[in-house]
């Protein structure tokens, strides 16, 4: 077998026969594709196809969310991806995920990255399930009607209508994301979870301390709901402006030493456009972005698509054995998936 090329935006990408193989038979996840119009297009979803992947998680809403304006984005996006309906389809259901993948596609899922959307009406959760949403955070750095956000100095627990969305969450099968999201109102919130919670896209507080990234209690509580800490790939959140892969790999070292890889997953957070991400968070400081542990950099860029390959020969080098890379390329976000759509959801 000759070792395969792929494109990139920065060249040619030679992948090994060995890691080639791994991704052609692994379910390859990326549990966070922001969809924000200023940032992205569709060419990205060709290179994330091209690279390995099967599945990713898209966010797909406006900031600040509305309701409403989930609903017109959903669309937006689904009238976008139609042209291309020989290579991308979408997916809510693991039958769906698995047939896409089955087709050689790549599949499309939902996530909400808040809760503002719900305002203070809980029927609307299994009215987004319905819409196709399959995981979304309690909280965007700040606080709402549910829950703190990871920016908010008070660290305030979940409130009594948060307890209620996650039970309603629960219920109808919502995958409960705890990523941007206080410390204290994820761990209040994985004591009531009856099913496996993620962070789709955090990285570890002890490898690199920012206040986006997730300490070691976090992550301990979230092994022991069975869920999957999703390491993100910004390079200002994991302490490498360049984004390397090796530098991913710390975080994902760290979580599976501290509670074994099978809690480990992927979700790189890939943005085309990080410059204008830079520039809105930078406007945002005094809003939806704060920092008031003086810990966060507004520079740097993101791991790429076409790193996913490298990252496989980073892992297969320290060790780690074949069915742990591919638990950790999407297997371990699979399951989770699996239990959201046990018998009791929607019951």
């Amino acid at each position: 077998m000759n070792a395969q090329e792929l494109n990139s935006s920065s060249g040619r990408v030679t992948v090994q026969p060995a890691v080639a193989e791994i991704l052609a038979s692994s379910d390859v996840w990326d549990m966070t594709l922001p969809w924000l119009d200023e940032y992205q297009d569709i060419s990205i979803l060709a290179r994330f196809r091209q690279a390995g992947y099967t599945f990713v998680s898209a966010t797909t809403e406006d900031f600040p969310p509305t309701f409403e304006g989930v609903q017109q984005c959903i669309q937006r996006f689904r009238d976008a991806a139609k042209p291309h309906a020989e290579w991308l389809t979408f997916g809510s259901s693991l039958a769906e995920i698995d047939q896409g993948r089955q087709q050689g596609k790549l599949v499309i899922g939902l996530n909400i990255q808040d809760t503002v959307q719900l305002g203070t009406d809980l029927s609307r959760v299994e009215a987004l399930y319905a819409l196709g949403v399959r995981h979304m955070l309690l909280a965007y750095n700040v606080r709402n009607f549910v829950a703190d956000g990871c920016a908010e100095p008070a660290d305030a627990g979940l409130s009594i209508f948060g307890r209620q969305v996650v039970r309603e969450m629960d219920r109808v099968g919502m995958v409960l994301d705890l990523s941007h999201t206080g410390r204290r109102s994820t761990l209040d919130a994985m004591e009531i979870c009856e099913r496996p919670p993620i962070f789709s896209h955090s990285g570890a507080h002890a490898v690199c301390a920012h206040i986006r990234n997730i300490r070691d209690e976090q992550i301990r509580a979230c092994a022991a709901r069975g869920g999957v800490i999703g390491v993100v790939g910004i390079g200002a959140f994991i302490g490498d402006a360049e984004a390397r892969s090796a530098t991913v790999f710390r975080h994902i070292d760290h979580i599976a030493s501290l509670v074994g890889p099978q809690h480990v997953g992927l979700g790189a957070d890939y943005v085309q456009n990080m410059a204008g991400v830079w520039d809105a968070i930078r406007a945002a400081k005094d809003s939806s972005w704060p920092d008031p542990s003086g810990t966060q950099l507004y520079e740097g860029g993101c791991f790429q698509p076409e790193q996913l390959a490298e990252l496989v020969e980073i892992m297969l080098a320290h060790g780690y054995p074949v069915d742990v890379v591919k638990g950790i390329l999407g297997a371990n976000f699979r399951r989770v998936y699996a239990m959201a759509e046990g018998p009791a959801a929607r019951a």
